[in-house]
């Protein structure tokens, strides 16, 4: 019986140089889908021992598509982005929780007599929180570059971690609330109301941009347990 042909170290190269080549810039996926081929040209072998590993590789490469790896690419993305997603609304619920919420209760009435004794606080407020996330994404980002031009090795998490996950789909939404803002002054309703928005934006631009980040480590091994910051 013959022996069943296995992947050399070599091949194994290849096979992740190969990932590269096809615009796989992430490690952790890079890692996966050398796997995956792996795997799969080894079954192959079994029943056509006598095809190249050159040959094996483009029949499985086939079985992506016309588009490659990219439907593997958006798909663990999406994964990752609701993961995401999820801790960051996981830690928001803490602050409705003792102590937090008594630290949320004391910077609600701090926001909402800022608000009552001049009505343009609020949009001042807003835009500080809002330049303040920008500055602290930008300067992360940079960091976040010379380490992946340092090691060589870019994660997807970790870049989602980064970029603040799908903040930029809700950073503009408290702007959009500025009708509530007239020429008149604005009753005791309206006031609580752009006060709980203004607190939620800055608890939520502090999870995003402070919690989750100094946790990034935990979260990144239960992800990738070769993960090593």
């Amino acid at each position: 019986m013959d022996k069943i042909k296995k992947i050399t170290q070599e091949q194994n190269d290849q096979l992740f140089a190969f990932t590269i080549k096809h615009f796989v810039e992430y490690y952790d996926l890079q890692n996966e889908l050398t796997d995956h081929l792996a795997n799969a040209i080894e079954e192959r072998w079994k029943t056509e021992p006598n095809l190249s590993f050159d040959d094996a590789l483009k029949q499985e490469f086939k079985k992506f598509g016309i588009f490659g790896f990219m439907g593997v690419v958006e798909s663990r993305q999406a994964a990752l982005n609701k993961k995401y997603k999820k801790l960051m609304w996981g830690y928001m619920k803490e602050f409705i929780k003792i102590p937090q919420i008594l630290i949320t209760i004391a910077l609600f009435y701090a926001v909402y007599k800022l608000i009552e004794f001049q009505v343009i606080s609020y949009h001042i407020m807003l835009m500080v929180i809002l330049l303040t996330g920008i500055g602290t994404i930008m300067t992360r980002m940079v960091k976040h570059r010379r380490k992946v031009k340092r090691t060589g090795k870019k994660w997807l998490f970790e870049e989602i971690i980064v970029k603040s996950g799908g903040m930029a789909s809700v950073v503009y939404l408290p702007f959009n609330f500025s009708s509530l803002v007239d020429s008149e002054a604005p009753g005791p309703v309206r006031i609580g109301i752009m006060a709980a928005i203004v607190v939620l934006f800055l608890l939520m631009h502090f999870v995003v941009l402070f919690v989750i980040p100094r946790r990034a480590e935990e979260h990144l091994l239960k992800t990738y347990p070769e993960y090593n910051l």
